[in-house]
């Protein structure tokens, strides 16, 4: 990438304004993200980012579900009385050629949408008024986007949360032992399949619509919420895995991994904890966002979420440890062993802790 070609990935976006400089931006694994400043204090700076479709499939697909979703929030916004909307939603530009990506001769996607300066994200929850705040973010974007027909958005990563299908891949490890590992991790294979009936019941009730398919994140870090300096929330960012899904799956994610005491591959199992005022901080904050229009089998099931988004992960690096290792990135031999083992142990712990978390959320409903 040299300074040329960022002035015509500008050109090509139909934008005007002339490069004062540009650097590569962010800590992600998956996208290239370059971050352009423009000549003119007046001028906006944009994000360039290449967008791997090797991981997205069907990046066409997963750009229209980023702007269904931004023109959603920003109509709501304006309407409200807005006088900034485009600090409070991401703003996506549209290519000269009228779509709202560019390739380049490789094939590769390129977007360009605009940065919002005098922001900031937090890289890991360290606090509960931070707790609170990611609740509440992640809260009112399910809110904003509640009266969004979801079937208008593809699955940008198929079956992701699906605990039908990812049981069945699990399964047929089990059946093919490619790597010949079944035999020592019995005990870990039936911890797994004792709770498969239980866990398996989340899918089938969206299979069948008593509960409701909603337009979630997939995603729910807090380094995935801007800040202002005053620390108000402006956005959500990172809408690659905006796609159809369960409110359950955001709520059950965010404390798989916020309220964790460990790192999700933590050896040492005594590490393990459940941290109690996080979770307390966060449903406090979801629930004031989001109660207004979660039905009763989404708030009634909350606790069992948590369970389930963990249970599914170490399923998923089970199956991935039984396969050889071919999907998840490892730094040992035995790191999606560790990475299973970590898992179960805090599926055990939030087992222990279920009652205290159900009067949790019964008291902020």
């Amino acid at each position: 990438m040299n300074d040329l070609q960022i002035q015509q990935f500008l050109t090509s976006f139909a934008r005007q304004e002339q490069v004062a400089e540009w650097k590569p931006f962010g800590h992600g694994h998956i996208n290239d993200t370059f971050l352009i400043r423009t000549l003119g204090a007046e001028n906006p700076d944009y994000i360039l980012q290449r967008k791997n479709h090797y991981v997205f499939k069907d990046v066409p697909g997963m750009l229209n579900n980023i702007l269904l979703v931004t023109d959603h929030i920003r109509k709501k916004l304006v309407a409200a009385g807005e006088v900034e909307p485009d600090r409070k939603v991401m703003n996506y530009c549209t290519a000269a050629n009228g779509k709202s990506y560019v390739q380049d001769e490789a094939g590769n996607f390129w977007t360009l949408f605009l940065f919002i300066r005098d922001s900031h994200g937090i890289e890991e929850v360290t606090s509960a008024d931070q707790a609170v705040s990611a609740g509440k973010a992640f809260g009112r974007f399910q809110e904003q986007l509640a009266d969004l027909d979801s079937t208008q958005l593809i699955e940008t990563i198929p079956n992701f949360h699906n605990g039908i299908f990812r049981h069945r891949q699990f399964s047929e490890a089990i059946t093919l032992d490619s790597a010949g590992r079944c035999g020592k991790m019995q005990a870990e294979i039936a911890q797994l399949q004792g709770r498969a009936a239980e866990m398996l019941k989340l899918q089938n009730w969206l299979n069948t619509g008593e509960l409701p398919l909603r337009i979630t994140h997939n995603d729910t870090k807090i380094n995935n919420i801007l800040y202002d300096h005053q620390g108000e929330i402006l956005c959500i960012i990172d809408l690659d895995t905006v796609m159809p899904g369960s409110t359950l799956f955001d709520f059950g994610d965010a404390i798989r991994t916020l309220c964790n005491s460990a790192p999700e591959d933590e050896a040492d199992l005594d590490k393990i904890a459940f941290q109690l005022d996080y979770f307390e901080a966060y449903t406090r904050g979801y629930l004031s966002e989001s109660r207004s229009f979660l039905t009763p089998i989404e708030t009634g099931n909350l606790v069992y979420s948590c369970r389930y988004m963990v249970w599914e992960q170490a399923m998923r690096f089970l199956t991935d440890y039984l396969n050889g290792d071919t999907y998840y990135k490892i730094s040992y031999p035995e790191h999606n062993h560790v990475r299973t083992l970590s898992q179960l142990c805090y599926l055990e712990v939030l087992e222990e802790n279920a009652g205290v978390m159900e009067k949790c959320i019964a008291d902020n409903l």
